[in-house]
């Protein structure tokens, strides 16, 4: 079988735990007392690189990556355990996100899948006329009826792409007509009261990657970042921040404004996922660190790259890749 490798940013999804007018009181810090424990994600004789990690409930949990054969690529944990089916599908899933009874799933085959609690199914294939491939990168929604993918569509064995925005209505999903922009999207959060987007990208350019930053009310594509890295974008709670290196950027009104700055410290990650701005967690040198409105602790250590994670009430889950072995963990904390 032909192995096709898809360049992904790491993804960050999140179940927020909000309080009154939707964001958390600075009063309430994140709790640290998390249980640990780590499972192995094991596809037999097969390459395996988890990328996305989403889920419902602690007891449904749905974790997807790129894998030698398609039949691995797809993973879900009820509660006990984490499995497979073994089914092989037309897929080379880069992104997961679901609301009320319908789970997507997004390839880098220019394909969209369903899941309708039952099964998996192809809803369609989207293609943009000279381009040879699509990739979708992330979802977010407000409704079965309103649901936005972003990506990126490319020529093979070229420098030549640009970004996709794609909207779903309830009945299908149509490509939203932007300016074309030579970026290849890879996370998007919809701001609640406005319906703006906020997207996060990359630029792959030879001498090095620049991370972009863009906001879409519909008319104007605006650009409100730009600089060498990986930038992401997070929706904690009804608040949206991106990250890029070391510093924290909280959006609002079209404009980010500087949060935080980790500069020096070490921790220069991303926002891997969170409850709100006093209980999230971000990439560091040392593995989990955590922040509680207060400081920054790093609260579980690993040698394991901790890029993507989802949080619940009382549970988050992480993806933990070893690149030197190419083994795929999930690390699981339980507050006590």
């Amino acid at each position: 079988m032909k192995k096709i490798i898809v360049l992904l940013m790491p993804l960050i999804v999140m179940f927020n735990s909000c309080g009154e007018n939707g964001v958390e009181s600075e009063s309430q810090p994140g709790r640290r007392d998390y249980v640990w424990t780590v499972d192995t994600i094991n596809p037999g004789n097969e390459s395996l690189y988890l990328v996305r990690i989403w889920g419902t409930s602690a007891n449904d949990v749905w974790s997807i990556g790129v894998s030698s054969w398609s039949a691995t690529s797809i993973w879900h944990y009820n509660g006990k355990q984490w499995r497979c089916d073994y089914i092989p599908r037309y897929v080379q899933p880069t992104a997961i996100w679901g609301i009320s009874n319908q789970i997507w799933l997004g390839n880098g085959n220019s394909t969209i899948w369903k899941y309708d609690r039952f099964q998996w199914s192809r809803f369609g294939e989207y293609k943009v006329v000279g381009f040879d491939q699509v990739v979708i990168n992330y979802f977010d929604g407000t409704s079965n009826d309103n649901i936005y993918a972003i990506g990126g569509t490319y020529i093979n064995n070229s420098n030549n792409y640009k970004a996709i925005l794609i909207h779903f209505n309830g009945a299908d999903w149509s490509f939203v007509s932007i300016p074309e922009t030579k970026v290849g999207l890879e996370t998007v959060a919809i701001e609640i009261k406005s319906g703006v987007l906020v997207m996060s990208g990359t630029v792959y350019d030879p001498s090095g990657y620049v991370a972009k930053i863009y906001c879409w009310d519909g008319n104007e594509l605006k650009e409100l970042l730009s600089g060498s890295g990986w930038s992401f974008v997070t929706k904690l709670c009804d608040e949206i921040f991106a990250t890029l290196s070391s510093k924290i950027y909280k959006y609002s009104n079209k404009q980010l404004i500087l949060w935080k700055d980790n500069s020096g410290t070490g921790i220069d990650g991303n926002i891997i996922c969170g409850r709100s701005r006093n209980d999230f967690f971000i990439g560091s040198n040392n593995g989990i660190t955590h922040y509680n409105g207060t400081d920054f602790t790093t609260i579980y250590q690993s040698s394991l790259t901790v890029q993507r994670g989802i949080t619940f009430e009382n549970d988050v889950f992480f993806i933990g890749t070893n690149y030197s072995n190419g083994k795929n963990y999930i690390i699981h904390g339980q507050l006590k």
